[in-house]
């Protein structure tokens, strides 16, 4: 029932106002000039239609613009978007453009449901952790940000408004009349530039309310809740009656006060309006002007209102400017005899530089604007208030001059769906191409919006970044592969155990490679490991198997190489005569890859001389090819067969004897790894680990490497392929995780097996749904084996070496000599005189999502584990010397659980 027009509404709850204050839910209030209190209640705005939005006299079509990245982008981009966007403004010459920026409190609840969603089977620990990131998500005030265009379409009829309120022809008769209009209107929103669609349901409702309340908090929409596209004073009473303004006479700032949920809860707002602007280089030297305010760490609303001019009312304009500067040059040396101000003559070059342009120029890139620019900021306290309004005064000097104006409440009425501008001041006439250089929209967007809560992003804004890693491989339909690349220090491993230990808790099973033995410390949290958690005994979900104690034959080079899978390839084959071929042409191909694996280890068991020796590789070659090459062959037949051959033969044969009797060569002879793996089903995840495992150093030449820095290579690839096939026995369709670190000691192992590892991981990747996390010092080693094409997503940690910084840029897709290379090198930043750790380790971060490129979104990211202190430790590999471990108590109390592959099975 609509209300009797006599009657006050000022909200459940609310008090009418007190002598001295003006309610603001009328037109009045005017803090400054002493207007007359308005009548009725209303605001301007009377009804929505869709994107429409209608006062008493006006309509204006209302758009959403499409979030717009700027980092990483290259300047021709950056120059294209502003062309753009300027272009479409020119088109709506006659028009005056409004523009509301705002921002959405971060869904970190939706986030949280589709997060559990997505975990295929959460463990315990998986609600903890979960409940950690809301936590630690919803302290960090992150938003999203909206930009909304609104289009002015003209007057409204009288008799036709009037008669829309009793008759729906009438309605219909209104929205035929202007149809054409916002068609026209609809192409070009749409068109790059704003790449906007029409503001509908629940975008309109939280731009109207939004902006009503104004920094005062309101209620986010649930993804489920109905959306209304019509709406008339009634429906739309809910915000009006939630909310009330006021302000005191000459204050600096206006007092918005909300209702929800019974409490009420007031904010102060100050209104800035954007005074005069220099000489800004957008994209060359300064970021988009309009977007700068996304890094002040707390929201900010944006409201403008521009009009494309004619270029007959510019000439005009400048015309009767160039005649008054005449008069006042006339003045000083006709009347006064004096040599005139040399400001006159450049104005006069300047406007005659204008007529000029709107004359000759046919694009629309010249055409001029009038515009007015508010900013509002929002405390809890007036001094709160000011204070971020003197912050954002700060950011913008010396470019751009801020000020604050008298008429607070009026001002902050233009933050509403149509108000009219309170005051004409500060009109500010720039050309369409500084307009457009402001892009409201742009914003720090990386990451899907379903995975693990990584950080969040620390370059333009400050947004949640998100990663599935099985995103790619199950909906961008794209290899798994994910290089995480930096020098020692800048946090590579700590990010693969984070997303190691995310995975494990969300019933994701998989293998992680671990050549020093620090992944595997997450297995001393109970939730991991097993143990006492929350009061209840958990079971362990990860096993750690000590491979350089394995049991002789444990690294066979032909078992440690899988069959193919039929099931894989029928479901891809076309036909039954397809399917038998692949399955035919994929098993030759693995018969080839365990007799390339045997001629790679056999080789590095050979002192250097004989190793190097070409007649010694052509027999090993020759007596590999003639044994059998089954997964259950055994390296020991190759001895055998050598010593039944001649002399040469006879030498190697001793040389590889004396090998399998070493500590490591006892690995490579024998095939126990069968049983082995038999073991190792129904675990959860498998941390290989290869700690005391002496690696080469680099650039030491080979003749100088002992037996066992000999040994290393193949180690790391015979156990990277042996950790493989626990990947590829199970279900296609279900998710997997390979954990590789250290990968440019495999990729580099002699005879191209390891780079082929890293190939076939990579390749095989999309079909076996498997994120493949791969950490290396250099980006080169995933690039030199010709796997880049595979390359899903990329992390790039500090780099600061210039041969790694132009291998980074290149896994980035990104060119050379731009300046990228010192951002590579700025990456987590340590002052020189700290004494104290770096909390978070940053990254660039290319998320592999589409995009123009292919390469998705690309941003600078923080990662920090302060909210997972236990998670922390585990993963912290820096040197504590308190932490010393005391032999004299018996022992290192932080020995891990371990699986030795011996002759018991017990571990």
């Amino acid at each position: 029932m609509r209300r009797p027009r006599t009657e006050r509404a000022y909200g459940p709850g609310f008090e009418k106002p007190k002598p001295g204050r003006k309610s603001v839910f009328g037109r009045g209030g005017d803090d400054s000039k002493g207007a007359r209190e308005p009548r009725g209640d209303q605001w301007a705005l009377e009804e929505v239609r869709g994107h429409l939005t209608f006062t008493s006299d006006r309509i204006i079509a209302w758009y959403l613009a499409e979030p717009q990245t700027w980092s990483f982008r290259a300047h021709s981009d950056l120059e294209a978007l502003i062309t753009d966007q300027a272009s479409q403004l020119a088109d709506l010459v006659g028009n005056t453009v409004h523009g509301r920026v705002t921002t959405r409190p971060y869904p970190v609840r939706h986030w949280a449901h589709a997060a559990f969603a997505n975990a295929p089977d959460p463990q315990p620990g998986f609600e903890e952790m979960m409940a950690r990131n809301q936590a630690h998500m919803a302290a960090h005030s992150q938003a999203d940000k909206l930009v909304y265009y609104g289009v002015d379409l003209g007057r409204r009829d009288a008799t036709v408004r009037t008669l829309a309120k009793f008759s729906a022809g009438a309605a219909e008769r209104e929205m035929a009349a202007i149809s054409e209009r916002l068609d026209t209107v609809n192409r070009v929103m749409s068109r790059p530039g704003f790449s906007a669609r029409p503001a509908v349901g629940h975008d309109m409702e939280w731009m109207i309310a939004r902006s009503l309340s104004l920094g005062a908090k309101i209620p986010v929409p649930e993804p489920g809740e109905a959306q209304q596209n019509f709406l008339d004073t009634d429906d739309m009473a809910e915000w009006f009656e939630s909310v009330a303004w006021s302000a005191e006479p000459l204050a600096p700032t206006v007092q918005v006060t909300s209702s929800i949920g019974g409490r009420q809860e007031t904010s102060h707002v100050c209104v800035l309006t954007v005074s005069r602007i220099g000489d800004i280089e957008v994209p060359e030297t300064h970021a988009p002007w309009m977007a700068k305010t996304d890094a002040l760490g707390f929201p900010v609303e944006w409201s403008f209102r521009v009009e494309p001019r004619s270029p007959e009312d510019v000439s005009r304009e400048m015309a009767s400017l160039t005649r008054r500067i005449d008069g006042q040059v006339s003045h000083w040396s006709d009347d006064h005899g004096k040599r005139p101000p040399k400001q006159l003559s450049r104005q006069a070059g300047r406007a005659a530089d204008v007529e000029d342009e709107m004359r000759s120029e046919f694009t629309g890139l010249s055409t001029r604007t009038r515009g007015w620019y508010r900013i509002a900021v929002t405390g809890r306290s007036e001094a709160e208030a000011l204070d971020k309004a003197q912050k954002v005064v700060d950011l913008y000097r010396p470019q751009i001059k801020i000020t604050r104006q008298l008429g607070q409440y009026h001002l902050a009425r233009e933050f509403v769906p149509g108000e009219p501008l309170a005051s004409t001041a500060h009109a500010r006439k720039f050309p369409v191409l500084k307009v457009a250089a402001g892009l409201p929209a742009v914003t720090a967007e990386v990451g899907d919006k379903r995975g693990f809560y990584l950080g969040e992003t620390s370059a333009m804004a400050s947004r949640a970044v998100l990663m599935d890693p099985w995103y790619l491989t199950e909906v961008m339909e794209q290899a798994g592969l994910i290089p995480l690349v930096g020098t020692p220090g800048s946090g590579k491993s700590t990010l693969m155990g984070v997303v190691i230990y995310m995975s494990i808790l969300s019933g994701i099973h998989g293998v992680a490679m671990d050549p020093a033995g620090r992944l595997q410390r997450l297995m001393t949290l109970p939730e991991i490991g097993g143990g006492v958690f929350n009061g209840q005994q958990a079971p362990a979900r990860a096993r750690s198997v000590d491979v350089l104690g394995g049991r002789p034959g444990s690294l066979s080079p032909y078992a440690v190489v899988p069959d193919p899978n039929p099931e894989l390839i029928r479901a891809e084959a076309m036909s039954d005569h397809e399917f038998a071929e692949r399955l035919h042409r994929e098993r030759s191909a693995a018969v080839q890859q365990r007799r390339d694996l045997t001629v790679s280890v056999l080789r590095a068991c050979l002192p250097v001389g004989l190793a190097n020796n070409e007649e010694v590789l052509k027999r090993i070659r020759a007596r590999v090819m003639e044994a059998q090459a089954d997964r259950g062959a055994d390296t020991s037949t190759i001895v055998k067969m050598l010593f039944e051959g001649d002399g040469g033969d006879h030498e190697i044969g001793r040389e590889l004897a004396a090998a399998r009797e070493r500590e490591l060569g006892r690995l490579f002879f024998g095939n126990d790894f069968l049983q082995s793996d038999e073991e190792l089903k129904g675990t959860p995840f498998t941390f290989y680990n290869l700690k005391g495992l002496t690696t080469p150093p680099e650039h030491v030449p080979r003749e100088e490497w002992s037996a066992e820095e000999q040994m290393a290579r193949p180690i790391m690839t015979l156990a990277a392929w042996s950790a493989l096939h626990l990947i590829y026995r199970s279900d296609p369709n279900d998710r997997k995780l390979f954990a590789l670190d250290e990968a440019h000691e495999i990729t580099q192992a002699s005879g191209g097996t390891g780079r082929a590892l890293v190939h076939k991981l990579s390749s095989d990747s999309r079909k076996n749904n498997c994120a493949a996390l791969v950490s290396t010092q250099n980006a080169s080693a995933i690039l030199g084996s010709d796997i880049n094409n595979f390359v899903g997503a990329a992390f790039v940690g500090r780099t600061q070496d210039e041969s790694a910084q132009r291998d980074a840029l290149k896994l980035l897709g990104k060119p050379e000599g731009l300046g990228y290379e010192s951002i590579l090198a700025r990456l987590s930043p340590r002052t020189r005189r700290g004494d104290e750790q770096l909390g978070y380790r940053e990254f660039i971060y290319r998320d592999g999502l589409g995009g123009d490129t292919g390469h998705g979104g690309m941003e600078i990211i923080k990662v920090t584990l302060n909210h997972h202190p236990g998670l922390q430790e585990a993963l912290n590999t820096t040197a504590d010397p308190t932490r010393r471990v005391s032999r004299a108590i018996g022992g290192d109390p932080t020995d891990l659980p371990k699986t030795e592959i011996s002759g018991d099975g017990n571990g």
